[in-house]
C-alpha cells in the first residue's frame, strides 16, 4: 500500500525485435513510453539518432475505421493477436493456443491495401455525389414545372422569354432569409420550392440586364446554383418522367451507400484481419511513440513497475536475442533529477479513496502514500460528524441511485457509500434512527447528553491524527535525507516533543507528576533547539540547513507553534456537527408536531418528516462532506504532504479515440 517502486529501461536492438518487445509490454498494460535521453542522464541523442512523436499506423486506421462507419457496422473486435512474432525472421516460442496469422510487418504493403479500400471509397463518394446533385436538378425542375404548370404554362416556354431569366440554387435557411431581406430592394423574385434539413431550394426570377448583379447576390449569401440549361427545359415538361428518372436516381444513390456494407459483408475475414494487424501495428507505435531510431537500429525507453521488470527481462533473453536492455532503478534516475510517474498501489476498499487523494494532489515518486490513513480517517470524521443509521440509509442508498442514473462518478459514489455505512456504525453508536434518540440505545454515547465526553475525544483524535501527520513528515524528510529537519525543525523530533508536553502540561494541570518548572525548562530547551534548528543542522549534518534569515526562521517557529493550536482546535468541529446533526433533526421534529392541529395536520405532519429527513442528508450531509475534506487536507495533509506526482500513464491495448487521453489507461 504504496508508490510502486519504478525501473527506466531501455531495449535497444533490430527493429523487428522491438516491436515484438512493444507488442509484448502492450499486453503487460505496464509500460509508459520516455524519450531515450532520459536514460542517457540528460545528454542530447547522437545526430544519426531520430527521434520520433507521431505515430504514422494513425493515418492508416483512422482510413479504415472510416469504411465501417460509413457502412454504419460496429468496428471489428479489438482483439489481441497471438504472442506471435510480429517479423517472420524470428522464431516464435511454441503457444498452447491457437495460432492465427502474423500481422505484415511492412508498413507500405499496409499502406497499399488501405490505399486502395480508401480509393474504392473515394471513387463511391464521388458517385454518389454526382447522383444526389443530379437528384437535387431534377426534384427542383419537378417542383418548379409543378408549380409553373398552375398557371398554364411549361418550363421550356419560360426558357424562351427574351427579357427575363430565372436561376434555381440551394441555400441554408439563415442566408434565404437574408435573400428575402434583399428582394424588395433589389429587381427579382424569389420563390422556395423545397424545404428540408436547414436548406432551402429556391427558384429567383429576374431581368436580363441585372445577370452580373444577381451573380454577386448568389455569392453574398453562398446560394449554390443548380446547373440548369435553357435547351434542356424541354426535358423537365413531362412530369412523371421526371418522378420515374428521380425515383432510377434514388436507387442509384441508395447503392452507392450501401457499398461499404457490401464490400464488408463480402471482404469480412480479409478486411477484420487487415484491422486487426493496423490496430496492432498502431497500438506498439503508441507504446514506441518516443523511440530514437538508427538504420534497421530501434532504441525504446519507459518507464516499468519494478514487479513486471522481472517478466519483461525474461521474456527479451528468451525471444529477442540480439537487443540489448539497459535498466536503472527509479531511486537512481530521481537522485539524477528525473521526474518519476506515480503509480499507488492499494487493496481494493482502500483504492476507492485514490480519488480523494488526487482531488488535493498526486504523491510524487519518493512521498509517502497516505491513501490507507485516508480511508479510515475518512470514515472516521464523517461518521463522527453525521452517526445516524436511517439517514446512513438514505445516504447509501440515494449515492447509488445516483451513480446509475450518471449522475455521479463511480469514486465519489463508492467513498460516499462507504461514509454512508459509517454513519450506520456510528449512528448505534450514538443510538440515533432518523434523528430520534429514542428507538435504539446508544451503545457507546449520546452526544446531546454525553458534551463533556464528546468534546475531549475530538481534541483527542485531532492530538492523534496531528501527531500522526508529524510522524510522516519526519518519514518523508528522513527519506530525503534532510536530518536537520528531521531533528531540529518545528514539524521534527523537536516540535513533536514539544507539541506533546504542552498537550500532557494542559490535560495534567495542577496534578503535574514533574511540577511545573520541569516542563517550562524541558519545553524551554526544546524551543531553543527549534530556534538555532538551521545552526545545528550545519554544525551537525555538514550544511544540511534551509537558507532562510533569522527573523524569518523566528516567525516560522511561531507561526508552527500556533498551528499546533489552530489545527488542535479545528478538529472540536467533529463533537460541534454531531451535536449539529441532533439539533437539526430535533428541529424537524418540533416543525413536524406544530403543524399536527392544522387541518390535514397528520399529511402536513408525515410532509414535514419526509422533507425534513431529506434536506439533512442532502444539505447537512453536503457540510459534513466539505468539512471532513477540510480536516483531510488542511489539518492532516498539511503536516507532510507535497503532492505534485505525475501519474504513471501506461500505453493500453484498447485505445481511446475520444480525447486527450486517447494512449493511456
Amino acid at each position: 500500500m504504496a508508490v510502486v517502486g519504478m525501473v527506466g529501461v531501455s531495449f535497444v536492438g533490430p527493429a523487428e525485435e522491438i516491436e515484438r518487445v512493444a507488442f509484448h509490454l502492450l499486453e503487460t498494460e505496464n509500460f509508459e513510453p520516455m524519450s531515450p535521453e532520459v536514460m542517457m542522464g540528460g545528454h542530447p541523442m547522437p545526430g544519426r539518432v531520430q527521434t520520433f512523436r507521431g505515430n504514422r499506423y494513425d493515418a492508416l486506421l483512422d482510413r479504415l475505421e472510416t469504411l465501417w462507419i460509413r457502412a454504419g457496422e460496429p468496428l471489428p473486435r479489438k482483439r489481441v493477436l497471438p504472442q506471435k512474432q510480429i517479423s517472420p525472421q524470428i522464431q516464435t516460442v511454441p503457444r498452447t493456443q491457437p495460432e492465427k496469422e502474423d500481422p505484415e510487418p511492412l508498413f507500405s504493403v499496409l499502406e497499399a491495401k488501405v490505399g486502395r479500400i480508401v480509393d474504392a471509397m473515394a471513387t463511391w463518394k464521388a458517385e454518389l455525389e454526382a447522383i444526389e446533385n443530379e437528384r437535387e436538378v431534377w426534384r427542383a425542375a419537378l417542383e418548379f414545372g409543378d408549380a409553373v404548370r398552375e398557371t398554364g404554362r411549361n418550363i421550356s416556354s419560360l426558357a424562351d422569354v427574351p427579357y427575363g431569366r430565372f436561376a434555381m440554387g440551394s441555400l441554408t435557411r439563415d442566408n434565404w432569409r437574408r435573400l428575402q431581406e434583399t428582394s424588395p430592394a433589389s429587381p427579382f423574385l424569389a420563390m422556395p420550392l423545397i424545404e428540408e434539413e436547414g436548406r432551402v431550394t429556391a427558384v429567383v426570377f429576374y431581368g436580363v440586364d441585372f445577370h452580373g448583379d444577381m451573380e454577386k447576390i448568389f455569392s453574398s449569401v453562398h446560394m449554390r446554383v443548380i446547373p440548369f440549361r435553357p435547351e434542356d427545359a424541354l426535358q423537365y415538361d413531362n412530369p412523371d418522367a421526371v418522378r420515374y428518372h428521380i425515383e432510377d436516381l434514388e436507387a442509384e444513390a441508395k447503392n452507392r451507400r450501401e457499398m461499404p456494407a457490401r464490400y464488408i459483408s463480402e471482404n469480412r475475414p480479409a478486411l477484420e484481419r487487415l484491422y486487426a494487424v493496423v490496430y496492432a501495428k498502431q497500438r506498439i507505435y503508441a507504446l514506441a511513440q518516443k523511440r530514437g531510431e538508427l538504420p534497421d537500429v530501434m532504441v525504446l525507453s519507459g518507464w516499468l513497475p519494478r514487479d513486471s521488470y522481472d517478466a519483461v527481462l525474461r521474456m527479451t533473453t528468451q525471444e529477442v536475442p540480439r537487443t540489448l536492455i539497459m535498466a536503472e532503478q527509479g531511486d537512481a534516475l530521481e537522485e539524477a533529477g528525473n521526474e518519476l510517474p506515480t503509480l499507488l498501489s492499494n487493496l481494493p476498499l482502500i483504492r476507492r479513496f485514490q480519488e480523494i487523494v488526487r482531488l488535493y494532489s498526486l504523491p510524487s515518486y519518493s512521498e509517502l502514500d497516505p491513501t490507507f490513513v485516508v480511508a479510515l480517517s475518512f470514515c472516521l470524521f464523517f461518521g463522527f460528524m453525521f452517526g445516524d443509521v436511517g439517514h446512513g440509509i438514505l445516504l447509501a442508498l440515494g449515492t447509488w441511485f445516483m451513480e446509475k442514473k450518471g449522475m455521479m462518478g463511480h469514486s465519489i459514489a463508492s467513498v460516499l457509500r462507504l461514509a454512508g455505512g459509517s454513519s450506520i456504525f456510528f449512528g448505534f453508536l450514538y443510538g440515533s434512527v432518523f434523528g430520534s434518540e429514542e428507538l435504539i440505545e446508544p451503545i457507546w454515547l449520546s452526544p446531546m447528553k454525553d458534551v463533556n465526553t464528546l468534546l475531549p475525544i475530538s481534541i483527542g483524535v485531532g492530538i492523534f491524527f496531528l501527531t500522526l501527520g508529524i510522524c510522516f513528515r519526519i518519514q518523508n524528510a528522513a527519506h530525503r535525507g534532510e536530518w536537520g529537519e528531521v531533528l531540529f525543525g518545528p514539524e521534527g523530533f523537536s516540535g513533536l516533543l514539544f507539541y506533546w508536553l504542552a498537550v500532557a502540561w494542559i490535560a495534567a494541570g495542577a496534578e503535574m507528576p514533574f511540577g511545573a518548572g520541569v516542563f517550562a525548562a524541558v519545553m524551554t530547551l526544546l524551543f531553543l533547539v527549534m530556534i538555532f534548528g538551521n545552526g545545528l543542522a550545519k554544525y551537525f549534518f555538514q550544511g544540511d540547513g534551509i537558507d532562510e534569515g533569522g527573523v524569518v526562521h523566528v516567525f516560522s517557529i511561531f507561526h508552527a507553534m500556533l498551528n499546533f493550536v489552530s489545527n488542535t482546535a479545528s478538529f472540536v468541529r467533529l463533537a460541534a456537527f454531531a451535536l449539529n446533526h441532533v439539533g437539526l433533526s430535533g428541529a424537524v421534529f418540533m416543525l413536524a408536531q406544530m403543524v399536527e392541529d392544522v387541518p390535514g395536520g397528520r399529511i402536513g405532519h408525515a410532509l414535514v418528516l419526509l422533507f425534513g429527513q431529506l434536506l439533512i442528508v442532502g444539505l447537512e450531509g453536503l457540510i459534513v462532506f466539505i468539512q471532513t475534506l477540510r480536516l483531510e487536507y488542511y489539518e492532516f495533509f498539511g503536516k507532510f504532504y507535497r503532492g505534485g506526482g505525475r501519474e504513471f500513464l501506461p500505453v493500453l491495448w484498447q485505445k481511446d479515440r475520444s480525447g486527450v487521453r486517447s494512449e493511456v489507461r
